[in-house]
């Protein structure tokens, strides 16, 4: 089975900088790109409104990854 491909922004990139020494939400961020690259479909929600096309998952207390899943692209 292929492995879904994972592109980080530069947005992204920052916040991991910016919480650094927080090593719980590290220890989620692995949990949740190892299930991503499994299959994305079976992480987190759709989003509407404003984040429509979006999906969600909740890492650690008020942080969530955002992404969008690209089915041209896997």
């Amino acid at each position: 089975m292929n492995e879904w491909q994972i592109k980080r922004t530069d947005t992204f990139l920052k916040f991991l900088k910016k919480h650094k020494n927080n090593h719980q939400l590290f220890i989620e961020l692995d949990k949740k790109i190892n299930l991503l690259k499994q299959d994305p479909e079976k992480v987190g929600g759709y989003l509407s409104g404003r984040l429509y096309g979006l999906k969600s998952t909740r890492l650690v207390g008020k942080f969530r990854l955002l992404f969008r899943i690209d089915n041209n692209k896997k």
